[in-house]
């Protein structure tokens, strides 16, 4: 496989952009050290800033492919459909940005985005804001105090639609990538979010209509767009997961647990609470 994706490399990228995927290319298939945190059952999982996660929502047949495969973008493993993903050649993360618990990060993307200006015409801020679940109310009280706020709308989080939730059932599973290692970090510099990155660099990881907005938005990111985002250039290795997340639906079913704990028996299995529900711990 590794020759199949060298040979897509040489055929779409050139000069620093073709230097960047063969070397991590190179790195995917690098038995680099890893690091995967212990946990009993009952445990808070506690999350390191830089960890990643990232959802499936094809059950299954997707979470195979993941653990035998590792995370590659479609566009190198298969005939993706041109102009479907706006960032292409490459895989999205969810990029915690603190540490923080595990159950705090999913009570803050199961709320919403609001978004509202302050004043009016063309000198107005725009302003984008994450509220926490059940907060709606709260936040909006708030505006309706301040003089200077005249329209306001909000927005379910990108997260609902890729990470189990508390107000989703529709994606079960996510992995838990932690990128604590010197390895690691390597494989992370090839982020298309990557500010070093020159522009010259990013034209075959985008869109064409979304290059000229992307060019803008990766310096000024904020909570509607991208301040939680990575796009990892070809992908990384499954040996970087260290646990599952998954929904309420899959949390009761005892047979899909054992499943997974099959497949990956030195990682933990966590609820949307935060909680571990199968320990890797001895």
């Amino acid at each position: 496989m590794k020759e199949k994706y060298i040979k897509y490399a040489k055929e779409t990228f050139k000069d620093k952009a073709l230097e960047l995927v063969l070397n991590q290319i190179d790195l995917f298939y690098t038995n680099g050290e890893v690091i995967k945190r212990k946990y009993a059952l009952g445990d808070d999982v506690k999350l390191t800033k830089g960890t990643f996660l990232h959802g499936i929502r094809e059950g299954f047949g997707e979470f195979d492919w993941i653990v035998d495969n590792g995370f590659i973008s479609t566009d190198f493993s298969t005939n993706s459909v041109k102009g479907l993903n706006k960032i292409k050649n490459s895989v999205g993360m969810w990029n915690l940005k603190e540490d923080t618990y595990l159950k705090d990060y999913i009570n803050d993307y199961s709320g919403f985005t609001i978004t509202y200006k302050l004043g009016r015409g063309p000198g107005a801020k725009r302003v984008s804001k994450l509220i926490p679940y059940h907060k709606f109310d709260e936040e909006t009280e708030k505006l309706n105090d301040e003089k200077d706020v005249y329209i306001w709308w909000g927005d379910k989080t990108k997260e609902v639609t890729y990470l189990p939730s508390l107000v989703s059932n529709k994606s079960q599973i996510a992995f838990i990538l932690n990128t604590d290692s010197d390895y690691a970090k390597k494989l992370l510099y090839a982020d298309v979010w990557n500010t070093d990155l020159d522009e010259e660099t990013l034209v075959e990881f985008l869109d064409s209509r979304y290059y000229p907005d992307f060019l803008k938005t990766r310096f000024e990111k904020d909570a509607s767009t991208t301040d939680r985002e990575s796009a990892i250039m070809f992908g990384l290795p499954s040996s970087l997961i260290e646990g599952i997340l998954v929904g309420r639906n899959t949390e009761n079913d005892s047979k899909a647990l054992e499943y997974i704990k099959s497949k990956l028996p030195n990682c933990y299995i966590c609820n949307v609470h935060g909680k571990v529900i199968v320990g890797n711990k001895e």
